[in-house]
């Protein structure tokens, strides 16, 4: 009897992870389609600006709202869990350098992205400084021109995406190593 509603409750996890996959990777593509379509028809000025400008749904019309960018990285965190979850035992079969690799590449990516991240708030806060001085707050339109100043980075966009990128990696690191099996441990 433990073993059936032990079952029944599994079944309902994987539902629920594959809803919350679908629907999060639906919001995925829809940003990512509307950044390319905005993109293209107004031009690029400043990598991620489409995503930082607008809020959705607009503030008038319904009272929960939030940027793209905003929308993008809470999807793209709860799809990338909902998928590791749905996945789980495939992943723990894959062969020990397999996983150990991955999570070398999980740590990797993850200490990278933690850098920009710090980086791009340094930064922002910096300019956020100056701009208070200058009388003309507003952090969303802050950008970030270096390395190169031909391909500037709005830095909301840019901290978000590597803020995102810092947990999903982070993550599949912490997940990689709680599948591991006891006696490779």
């Amino acid at each position: 009897m433990r073993l059936m509603n032990s079952s029944k409750e599994e079944n309902k996890i994987r539902i629920m992870y594959k809803i919350i996959c679908l629907i999060s990777f639906i919001i995925l593509i829809t940003v990512t389609v509307y950044g390319a379509i905005t993109t293209l028809m107004y031009g690029v000025k400043v990598v991620g600006e489409t995503f930082v400008n607008t809020e959705f749904p607009p503030p008038t019309i319904f009272p929960i709202y939030a940027k793209p960018i905003t929308w993008f990285m809470a999807s793209l965190i709860v799809f990338w869990f909902s998928l590791l979850e749905l996945n789980k035992e495939m992943i723990s079969k894959f062969p020990k350098f397999a996983r150990h690799l991955f999570m070398l590449i999980a740590f990797f990516a993850g200490s990278m992205a933690l850098y920009e991240v710090l980086f791009n708030f340094t930064l922002w806060g910096s300019l956020m400084s100056a701009s208070e001085i200058l009388g003309e707050l507003n952090p969303d339109i802050l950008i970030n021109p270096f390395p190169n100043p031909e391909v500037r980075f709005n830095l909301v966009f840019a901290t978000k995406i590597f803020l995102s990128i810092t947990i999903i990696s982070f993550y599949t690191f912490y997940f990689l190593r709680r599948i591991e099996p006891e006696y490779y441990r």
